[in-house]
């Protein structure tokens, strides 16, 4: 586990006496990017995230959510709270720009930052991203694979604790029960995980993010059939959404309709890709953000939704 729990690149001690731990890849003079891990998650996701901000030139820091990781447990707390300790550390990093990005689960942390009106962000994108799921019919909207899992977290906090247990237990990575969920992927993720062994593992690996306890862990899978507590029509950033045509993690749908609302967005749709997608495409998703950042220097956009396919 040692090899997958590197020392975080920071801690920050929070007004408040939490603690704030990140990581940090690619050049420190790139674009700043705030990459939001999704549920269950922390900042220790995928040995590729280096060479992707690499590649991009963009300085990806990458967070652990309150209770998640190393960064201290945050009671009470809501989706609406993350955008003011992401503040903080801009401070503390003395940014004066930067983007957020959200991935699957870590979506709706991203659009509470753009919501959030701290005045040095410049936009935001969220691949895969994951929409309102504080209704019935909004977790009946989603794919077996996934569904049983909400349902349960919608009965409280914890419910969702023996769910959380039963993904991050043990002293290895389950690998039968890494076969069992390769087996039931659609054919778009399976071939990404066939071209990438380490990624099933690394993804799948979950005890960093439980190395604290689950405490966190289980309340941030509740939080997320909680409502968001902000209004996707007044976000006044740019927001680039992008979503994979053939992802049963994340009904595509929830990027449509999310990208309907904000008033300043694109919405890109992968063709024959799956959820995996927003990992193996982060590449040319931070390429394009760093292309957008720089050009917004000059040339604030104005544009409005728009939406294509690749």
């Amino acid at each position: 586990m040692a090899d997958r729990l590197p020392t975080p690149t920071g801690t920050l001690r929070l007004a408040d006496g939490r603690d704030l731990s990140w990581d940090e890849h690619g050049p420190t003079d790139g674009p700043a990017v705030f990459y939001l891990h999704g549920i269950p998650g922390c900042r220790v996701m995928w040995s590729g995230l280096g060479s992707a901000a690499e590649s991009a030139g963009v300085r990806l820091i990458v967070p652990d959510r309150p209770g998640c990781g190393l960064s201290s447990f945050q009671p009470d707390r809501r989706i609406t709270d993350l955008p003011s300790d992401l503040s903080a550390l801009a401070d503390q990093l003395r940014l004066e720009r930067y983007w957020v990005a959200g991935v699957s689960g870590g979506g709706p942390y991203a659009l509470a930052t753009a919501a959030a009106g701290d005045p040095r962000l410049v936009g935001a994108v969220v691949t895969n991203g994951v929409g309102p799921l504080h209704t019935p019919d909004a977790i009946a909207g989603l794919y077996d694979v996934n569904r049983p899992v909400f349902e349960a977290a919608a009965t409280g906090v914890e419910a969702c604790r023996p769910i959380i247990e039963s993904m991050t237990g043990g002293t290895e990575p389950d690998r039968d029960a890494l076969a069992a969920i390769l087996r039931a992927m659609p054919a778009e993720d399976r071939a990404v995980i066939e071209a990438d062994p380490r990624m099933a593992a690394e993804v799948g690996d979950l005890r960093p993010a439980a190395v604290n306890g689950i405490d966190g862990l289980a309340y941030d899978l509740w939080l997320a059939v909680q409502p968001w507590g902000f209004d996707l029509t007044e976000i006044a950033v740019p927001v680039d959404f992008y979503a994979a045509d053939h992802d049963r993690n994340v009904p595509i749908q929830h990027a449509v309709d999310q990208a309907a609302l904000v008033p300043n967005s694109t919405l890109t749709v992968w063709p024959a890709s799956g959820h995996f997608s927003g990992f193996v495409r982060l590449p040319e998703v931070l390429a394009a953000l760093a292309r957008t950042a720089t050009a917004e220097r000059e040339a604030p956009s104005t544009a409005g939704n728009s939406a294509h396919t690749e």
